[in-house]
């Protein structure tokens, strides 16, 4: 609640900003387009809100659209409303891709605004309806945009250390799981809710890597910031590839208690150690001190760099995969070093 009180309380405004607008100023009799606009393109979090925006105004604009070409030739009963959400997903799918099209935020809007306009229909009300969105996005992209923007490094920041908190608990059982070391009982689905809960907080990484990005070009309380969110967002993608050496990690862990190979010596020290590098990263604020940095550096430095000469080849496989996380480990922390 703390989290999306912010971003509740401006989609407030801008909903009674943007009726006020419409109705009182403009004259609109009806105009909840443009509340409903300015509402759901802000929402209550401040990721992709100006994409959330253009294509809530696009969707909304192609619905009326459609819904006034067709509302002559089909009237407003349910065949009317079949031939008219037909007509949207061909224009959707027609058209769909990139900034506008990405997700369902285009298709759900222009859909919802044909529905609504050919059951609703009245004579003249299109143009209506059509500057009634258009004021609703203005007032979302003035507030959202404009006034209260994303934070481009907070975003990056939290989504980051979700991903680092993630991968900590699959290094946390890896050592406990590590070959030599005695387990009791484990659970046997912990893998594949483990992996899951990665790929949710990659996705979330890609959609505040997409917000930093936008935020730097469109919001001018964030232009400043360009260069550094670019650097940023640059280092942070490396975070793919450690959660990819991570999961490799824990399913070579498994396979060699599963199979009952010789353990390798040292593999559950070397574990140990990057639990330990990743517990620093994650509980440390950002930008990290150079304390942290050396600390970390400290704690993978000789893993990432050593040989595999001291272990046997049939006992090489955990070492390796080790090695290659301590490594992607470094590539996300060597532009702040």
């Amino acid at each position: 609640m703390r989290a999306a009180a912010g971003p509740a309380l401006q989609a407030s405004a801008a909903a009674g900003a943007a009726w006020y607008l419409a109705h009182d100023v403009v004259g609109h009799a009806d105009p909840f387009f443009a509340p409903v606009a300015a509402a759901v393109a802000l929402g209550t979090s401040h990721i992709q809100r100006a994409r959330r925006t253009l294509q809530m105004v696009v969707g909304v604009l192609l619905g009326i659209g459609v819904s006034e070409l067709l509302h002559p030739a089909v009237g407003a009963g349910p065949i009317g409303i079949a031939f008219v959400v037909m007509a949207v997903v061909v224009l959707v799918v027609a058209v769909s891709g990139g900034f506008v099209g990405e997700g369902m935020m285009f298709f759900n809007q222009a859909a919802s605004a044909a529905v609504l306009v050919i059951a609703l229909h009245r004579t003249g009300t299109g143009a209506e309806r059509a500057t009634d969105a258009l004021i609703g996005g203005a007032v979302a992209l003035f507030i959202g945009v404009g006034l209260f923007p994303a934070d481009p490094l907070k975003l990056l920041a939290q989504a980051e250390r979700r991903v680092l908190r993630s991968l900590l608990a699959i290094l946390e059982q890896c050592h406990r799981l590590a070959p030599g070391v005695h387990v009791h009982d484990t659970d046997v689905d912990w893998e594949l809710t483990a992996s899951h809960d990665v790929h949710v907080q990659l996705a979330r990484l890609a959609l505040a890597r997409s917000s930093a990005r936008v935020a730097v070009r469109v919001a001018p309380r964030r232009i400043r910031l360009r260069a550094t969110v670019d650097r940023e967002e640059a280092r942070v993608s490396q975070l793919h590839l450690l959660a990819g050496s991570v999961l490799s990690l824990m399913r070579t862990i498994v396979d060699v208690r599963e199979y009952g190979e010789p353990p390798a010596e040292g593999s559950a020290d070397d574990i140990d150690r990057l639990a330990g590098a990743v517990r620093v990263l994650q509980g440390a604020s950002l930008p990290w001190e150079p304390t942290v940095v050396q600390d970390v550096n400290g704690r993978l430095g000789h893993l990432a760099a050593g040989s595999l000469v001291r272990t046997p080849a049939d006992g090489a496989v955990v070492p390796l995969a080790a090695r290659r996380v301590a490594r992607d480990v470094l590539r996300v922390l060597s532009p702040a070093a």
